[in-house]
């Protein structure tokens, strides 16, 4: 018996129901951009800043899985730019979500502020 495949059972459907269309425009020399699926959690997240102050931000994920398959490294999103729902976004910090199958096969949180 093979181990669960959290990407295509759970992480697909949500994404396929939840996702909003997304532009990713990387802060590089040439302007990379990427069109993914993420949720909207823009109106604010609870997310851990610092050893124990956690704060309201304005968020979206994505899936390490989609990240792959367009060819960003996880390590390039700060500083990036996200277009979602019609507003523009900079991702300045990252956070993965807990996941059984490690990062490959993970969420990414953006932490968001407004561009």
């Amino acid at each position: 018996m093979g181990l669960v495949d959290f990407d295509v059972l759970l992480y697909e459907p949500a994404y396929t129901v939840f996702g909003e269309a997304a532009v990713l425009t990387l802060d590089d020399t040439a302007g990379t951009t990427a069109e993914l699926t993420a949720t909207d959690e823009t109106a604010g997240v609870e997310v851990l800043e610092g050893p124990q102050v956690s704060t309201i931000r304005p968020c979206a994920t994505v899936r390490t899985t989609e990240l792959a398959e367009k060819g960003i490294a996880v390590a390039d999103l700060p500083g990036a730019g996200l277009t979602l729902n019609g507003k523009a976004w900079t991702v300045y910090a990252h956070q993965y979500l807990p996941s059984p199958k490690g990062e490959a096969q993970a969420q990414v949180r953006l932490l968001l502020e407004e561009a």
